[in-house]
Parts: structure tokens; sequence; C-alpha cells
């Protein structure tokens, strides 16, 4: 049986005085649901190009922000503790915004996560809007350039949708959540929502060493990569173009290797056709030589991310990879006994600080940095009775190996014996017999 959603519409706000009567009609309104769109597969710094927001009487309202010069009223709501958010997917939602307009979030609600947290194998928005409204999505504009300007109509139908059915699929997500007793599950994922912010930065000349396939590369091999990398981001910023669209990372490993001195070897490593070739071959042979001329120090790897995290746990190490085996089966196994996302009951990261760790007591899973207090909760206890029985699994097995070892050096030294005196006949002897010395003398009959 599918839902129907009163349709009443949408307004395309373009100008800042219709903001005014955007912020009359869903200032009221107890819940908004909120999307984006961006330009990120089209520009070299990528902007938020669109703000769909629908309330819970309508109509749909596509605020444009590269017209509306001042969104600042909207920042009140986006804050208001007491007007729930709804967004599907919110991550990069919530830091686009922020980064752009400033906004602050407060009382987020997630259908995707919702999703997920009571069992939907499948949760994109276009999956959950046919399931429940029989709604099928047009996908076509998904990777749409959202800057391009004018916006035709279609587009408009297209961006309106993606805000019209968040109030009444929270309603319905919501509910089945607070069945299935998992609402507190979703309050502590929502609050950490709040708190996400933009990690973008500035490119930096040895972002270079975080292409796939780098720190494979010799140190002279490098120092090219820098500097074919700083050109191509060089090119993308004057063209205001994705860098991967200036060309691509396996380009710049290709040129790295070869490092080519001239048009014919630039063509050797890449082919004829190529459109570096075409079009860059004289700004990437000198990026080359600037490369190999270069004596500094090569780009060097960064620390990882997760390094950083403030943790006081034993470090992972090959001897516990058996244990997050272990932990990854049964977390698989309890996944699909309770219709529950693998990542929604604990994430790998979180198991490879159990299987570092070791608990023998639910209290210390809190030393772990990415676990949640619900996941304490509920499977804490499982948690540390794996870590037990995968501990008394393995000290049974060396017991059984050291037993094992023992009767086989006793029946190696038996063969030994049996060897040295003769394996039958004369001199042969019986373990159980009783032994009689050489020298006494045979008993009477």
């Amino acid at each position: 049986m599918t839902i129907e959603i009163p349709d009443h519409g949408y307004r395309y706000i373009t100008k800042d005085a219709e903001l005014a009567d955007v912020l009359d009609i869903i200032g009221h309104s107890k819940v908004l649901g909120v999307d984006t769109e961006a330009d990120s597969l089209f520009s070299y710094r990528e902007s938020c190009c669109l703000i769909q927001i629908t309330g819970d009487q309508g109509p749909d309202f596509i605020i444009d922000p590269l017209s509306v010069r001042d969104l600042s009223p909207l920042a009140p709501l986006m804050e208001n503790p007491d007007v729930t958010k709804i967004f599907h997917g919110a991550d990069f939602d919530i830091v686009s915004m922020k980064r752009d307009f400033g906004f602050h979030f407060c009382n987020i609600f997630d259908t995707m996560i919702a999703a997920q947290a009571v069992g939907h194998e499948r949760f994109g928005f276009s999956d959950l809007a046919s399931n429940y409204f029989g709604v099928t999505l047009n996908k076509k504009y998904q990777r749409h350039d959202w800057s391009s300007r004018p916006l035709k109509e279609e587009h408009l139908n297209y961006a309106r949708l993606d805000s019209h059915f968040l109030p009444k699929l929270m309603e319905i997500l919501g509910n089945q959540a607070a069945e299935m007793g998992r609402t507190e599950m979703l309050s502590e994922e929502f609050e950490l929502l709040e708190s996400r912010e933009w990690t973008g930065r500035e490119y930096q000349p040895d972002d270079c060493i975080r292409i796939k396939g780098a720190t494979k590369l010799e140190a002279d091999q490098l120092r090219v990569l820098r500097a074919v990398c700083n050109l191509r981001d060089r090119i993308a910023s004057e063209r205001n173009r994705p860098s991967f669209k200036v060309w691509g990372n396996d380009s710049c490993l290709k040129l790295a290797v070869a490092a080519p001195a001239n048009r014919d070897e630039l063509r050797k490593a890449l082919g004829d056709t190529h459109h570096i070739v075409r079009r860059y071959a004289r700004e990437v042979i000198a990026a080359v030589l600037e490369g190999k001329e270069d004596l500094g120090e090569p780009p060097t790897p960064p620390r990882s991310s997760r390094n950083r995290i403030k943790s006081d746990l034993p470090t992972f190490t090959r001897e516990h990879e058996k244990l997050l085996t272990h932990l990854r089966k049964w977390r698989n196994k309890t996944s699909e006994e309770i219709k529950l996302g693998p990542g929604m009951i604990v994430n790998n990261a979180v198991l490879k600080g159990v299987a570092s760790l070791q608990p023998s007591e639910v209290s210390e899973l809190s030393r772990i940095p990415e676990i949640r207090r619900w996941q304490i909760k509920d499977w804490g206890a499982a948690l540390v009775e794996q870590v037990e029985e995968f501990e008394a699994a393995r000290k049974a097995r060396a017991e059984g190996e050291q037993a094992e070892g023992s009767g086989n050096k006793r029946r190696r030294r038996r063969r030994r014996g049996g060897r040295g005196r003769g394996e039958s006949g004369e001199g042969a002897t019986d373990d159980n017999a009783p032994q009689v010395p050489a020298d006494s003398p045979p008993e009477a009959e």
C-alpha cells in the first residue's frame, strides 16, 4: 500500500525580498525537509547551488543561493531545537551549508540512517520513495551542473522532490524505529551529525602522495609527480574545473615514472591521442623538467587521521587479526538474524578497537574512540563474551597442541629405543615387562 502526499506545488526563490515570504510560511512548521544541490563535479571549489525546503504544509521551496545574496534569515531555523530538520544523507548537506553560509544545526533527523536502523537493505532515497509513496524518481539530473543558469522547469521539478517526501518519510521511519526500540540509537547518531564540520582544505603541493600508488614511487619520481600535480591544480584553478577533469591520477603516475623530456617521449608514455599530448604537451614537459631539477625533500605520506584520534588503546598488531575475524563473523551473523546492517551494529573500526583492547568488562569499551553509547548498551556484553569465547578456544587449542606434542615426543622416544635394541627378536624389550639385570641368576623352575 502506497501513501499519497498532497502536492502544493513549488516556489523558486531568487530574490532577497522573497525569502521573507518563505519564512512566514515555514517559520511555523515543526518539521522541515531539507536538501541541497552542489556543483562538485564541475567547479574547482564546490559550492552549494540550491537549497530545497519543505514544511509540514507545503509548498516546496527552492532557494537559489547564487541569486539570493543574504541567507542569514534561515540560520535561526536551522539552529532552532524545536524544529526538526530532516535530511537524507545529512553529512554532505550539513557541512556544505556550514561552510558556505555559516549555519549551525540542532535537532536533525536523517532518513537514510533511520532506514538502515529499521532494517531496509535498500535505503537510497529513490528506493524509499518508491517503496512508501509509489513514486519513481527521475535520476537524470543526479550529476547535473547545478551552478549553470538559467534552470529549466525540469531541473526545478527534479530538485523539489528531494525535500518533498522527507517530512512524511521521517514520520514513517521514526514510528518504525520506536516500535523496534531503536530511537535511542538514532538520537545519538543524529547528535553526532550536528557536529560535522567541513574538512576540505586548500590544495597543498605534497597532496600528490595521497594518489593511490604514489607511495611505491622512488624519490626522484615523487618530485616529478609533485610538479605534474602542481601544474594540474593551477590549470584546474584557472579553468574553474575539478582537477580530475583536467587529467586523471593515472596519467600523473605515468608521467612521474616515464618523466618524458620531449613530445616523442610524452607520446610514448601516454599515447598519441591523449589530450595531454594534444593540449598541454609544452607545460607538462616543463613541469617534468622542474621535478627532475628539484633537490628538495620528496613528498612523504601523511599520518593516518585515525592515528590522530586520541586513544589509549593497545596498538593493533597481526596477533589481533584472528580475533578481529572472529568478531566480524559474529557481527555479520547477528546482522542477518536481527535484520540490521552490519555497520549499524558495530563498524570495523570499533571491532578493531575491541580486538586490540580485548576487554574483560563492558566498562572498558568506552576507551574505544569510535564506539557509541547505544552500542555499549546493546552490544557491550556480547562483545566481551565473544572475546572470552575466542580466548577460551585459543587456550583449548594451545593445550591440545601441547598435549599432542608431548605424546608425539613419547612416541618418538619409544621408536628410537626400539631401533637401538632391535625392532623384534633378540634384544627387543617390552616396555611393560619387568627389567632383569644381565648378571642376575636364572629363576628356579
